[in-house]
């Protein structure tokens, strides 16, 4: 298979840590599992993700299912206290190479308009050949439309596609669509799965 291109998550891969470190620092927070969290999170996170409701909404949607309501005041303090950006410049270089190698490139991101908006205020949606954001866009990951969106505006066929992601949630439909997936755990193990895909590095 010869790629064309490769799409990038935003939270978690161009921009903080990866999920996982978030899941298990809430559920601790709360006193949960992180399995009773993640299925309260994705079951809530995509009325956020299109801008239905807003983050102090979703917060209580998702404590009222786990009955921890009493939590919303630690859990909020929390939450705020991660809006700083912090963003991973090796990604950043990682992108702009395989931009400079003749790939293209795209941001499919699970995001608030607001996020959008900070985003491209930052001059970062400059990185890419494509910038979808859920709320603009209306389609959200891992619904196959949101894949095959991003692969229509790329101008390539979804199995030309490697698409980087730190949820498998999000990566879950990759068969059913057409893409291969990477699981993001750090930037070493992402450019040596790159490099095992073919990805000229």
């Amino acid at each position: 298979m010869e790629y064309k291109a490769i799409g990038f998550d935003w939270g978690g891969v161009v921009n903080g840590k990866p999920g996982r470190f978030f899941n298990n620092d809430i559920s601790e927070l709360i006193g949960v599992s992180e399995g009773q969290f993640t299925e309260a999170y994705f079951h809530h996170n995509i009325d956020f993700n299109r801008s239905i409701i807003t983050a102090e909404e979703l917060w209580k949607r998702i404590l009222a299912e786990l009955n921890l309501s009493n939590k919303l005041d630690e859990v909020m303090l929390f939450i705020r206290s991660l809006k700083k950006m912090s963003l991973n410049l090796d990604i950043i270089e990682l992108i702009d190479n395989l931009r400079s190698k003749g790939y293209k490139v795209g941001l499919l991101s699970n995001n608030t308009l607001e996020g959008g908006q900070k985003i491209r205020n930052m001059g970062l949606d400059q990185h890419f050949d494509v910038f979808h954001i859920s709320a603009e866009t209306g389609d959200v990951k891992p619904e196959p439309q949101s894949f095959i969106h991003l692969s229509d505006d790329l101008g390539i066929d979804p199995k030309e596609l490697i698409f980087i992601d730190d949820s498998q949630k999000s990566l879950s439909t990759s068969a059913e669509v057409g893409f291969t997936p990477i699981l993001y755990e750090d930037l070493e193990q992402c450019i040596g799965e790159l490099k095992n895909l073919g990805i000229r590095l």
